[in-house]
C-alpha cells in the first residue's frame, strides 16, 4: 500500500470538508498526531480506521488502496519514513484559535474578593454579542473569601457573577468598596443619601454608610453555590 498516496487523499477530502486536523481527529476519535503522521505517510493506517475514515468524509478511500499494484507494496517497503520528518503542516497557532472562539466563546475569569489573582475560568457561549444577557467584557466571577453572608445562605467558596457597573440598585447583591476593601454586600437605600451594607436578614445588625463613601464595582447576577460534601 502506497501510504503517501492514501494520506495525500485524506488530507485531500478532510480540507474539501473543511475539517482540520484536530476536528478529524476528534470524529475517529483519535489524537491529532496520528492524523497528521497518517496524512505525512508516517503511520500506516488499518483497515478498519480507512473503513471509518470513509465514512466521515464521504469518500471510499478504500478503493484507492485497491487500486495500487502489488508491486508498489514492494518497492515502499525499505522507505518507511520520507526524508525530512521534522516538516509538519502548517498548524494554527493556538492564539489565532484563541482569537477565532472568541468571538464565539467568552471565558470570565474567577477573581478572589480583591480581584488581584485569578483563580479559574467559566466559559459562556456568546448569543447575539451577549452573554447572559450582559456585555461580555463586563462580566466577573467573585469567590466568597468568608461565611459573613452565611445568613443570606451564600457561603465561603460559592462564585457570584458580577456585571460590572457603577449603578445603584436598590436591594441587589453588590461587589463594593468601602474602607479601603472590597466587600459583597446586599445593598438598600435609607433615609437620606445614605446606604445599608446587609449582611445578614436583622437589618437592625447592618452598616449604614453615606452613599459617596462607598463605591459600587458591580452587582451580582447570579449565584453559584460551592456543594459541600
Amino acid at each position: 500500500m502506497k501510504m503517501s498516496r492514501i494520506g495525500d487523499k485524506i488530507k485531500e477530502e478532510r480540507i474539501k470538508k473543511g475539517l482540520s486536523p484536530k476536528q478529524l481527529a476528534r470524529k475517529c476519535g483519535v489524537a491529532e498526531s496520528f492524523i497528521i503522521d497518517v496524512e505525512t505517510g508516517k503511520k500506516i493506517i488499518s483497515e478498519q480506521q480507512l473503513k471509518q475514515l470513509s465514512k466521515i468524509l464521504g469518500k471510499n478511500l478504500e478503493e484507492d488502496v485497491t487500486l495500487e499494484p502489488t508491486k508498489e507494496k514492494e518497492e515502499t517497503k525499505p522507505k518507511k519514513v520520507q526524508p525530512s520528518p521534522q516538516k509538519r503542516p502548517a498548524v494554527v497557532p493556538l492564539n489565532q484559535w484563541e482569537e477565532a472562539l472568541s468571538n464565539i466563546i467568552k471565558k470570565v475569569p474567577i477573581f478572589d474578593i480583591d480581584m488581584k489573582q485569578i483563580k479559574g475560568y467559566k466559559s459562556f457561549p456568546i448569543i447575539n454579542r451577549k452573554v447572559e444577557g450582559f456585555n461580555p467584557d463586563k462580566l466577573v466571577y467573585i469567590e466568597v473569601p468568608d461565611e459573613k453572608l452565611n445568613p443570606l445562605r451564600i457561603h465561603k467558596g460559592d462564585k457570584v457573577l458580577i456585571y460590572l457597573n457603577k449603578e445603584f440598585v436598590h436591594n441587589s447583591l453588590a461587589l463594593v468598596e468601602y474602607e479601603g476593601k472590597k466587600k459583597l454586600r446586599k445593598i438598600k437605600r435609607a433615609e437620606g443619601n445614605k446606604v445599608k451594607l446587609i449582611t445578614s436578614l436583622d437589618e437592625t445588625k447592618t452598616i449604614i454608610k453615606d452613599l459617596k463613601d462607598i463605591k459600587i464595582i458591580g452587582r451580582g447576577i447570579r449565584i453559584e453555590i460551592e456543594l459541600k460534601h
